[in-house]
């Protein structure tokens, strides 16, 4: 009997010390919440020029969260450890544009060269220290959209999903040809 007694309590102090060193890694880690490597954020969507998905709509949140998924994906594959990319849309304007004179619904739109997409934002590169490697403010454009191949026809935002891969493409490519010079 007292055999088990004693078995209990060996265990029962496992146990306790288990629990302790897990409270004290925790506590440990407490302060550090993970930054995820892309953050991107809409200024003032509702005074957005084109992001809806109806004639002087509102923004299609659909549309937002599409794209933000898109441009997280494909920007975080970019970095480089520990680096962050803080990337604030201050206004959209889609590909296409609504005519409703043009046709019998409101709600269709026309894509015409006279439509190109844009988008304005800043940015922000940080390196794992959170020393700034790069920022500014970039407007895109892209007159000759319609002569792109776009993979998804069927997907709202190809135009501008393909606008920000390329801003993306071009902005890491020059850094890294700037190292090597």
């Amino acid at each position: 009997m007292e055999d088990k007694q004693k078995g209990r309590n060996m265990w029962s102090r496992i146990i306790q010390a288990c629990w302790m060193m897990g409270w004290a890694i925790l506590a440990a880690h407490a302060g550090e919440v993970p930054k995820p490597p892309v953050i991107l954020e809409y200024i003032n969507p509702e005074k957005f020029t084109d992001v809806s998905s109806t004639y002087h709509g509102p923004p299609n949140q659909s549309y937002l969260d599409q794209f933000s998924k898109h441009v997280m994906k494909k920007a975080a594959a970019y970095l480089a450890d520990g680096e962050q990319l803080n990337i604030a849309v201050k206004d959209i304007d889609m590909a296409g544009g609504f005519e409703p004179w043009n046709t019998p619904s409101h709600d269709v739109r026309m894509i015409r060269h006279i439509y190109p997409p844009r988008i304005e934002l800043n940015y922000q590169l940080k390196d794992a220290e959170g020393k700034v490697l790069d920022e500014g403010e970039v407007q895109l454009g892209d007159l000759n959209y319609q002569l792109r191949a776009v993979m998804n026809s069927s997907d709202a935002m190809r135009y501008e999903k393909s606008l920000m891969d390329d801003w993306l493409m071009q902005m890491f490519v020059d850094r890294a040809a700037g190292k090597n010079d």
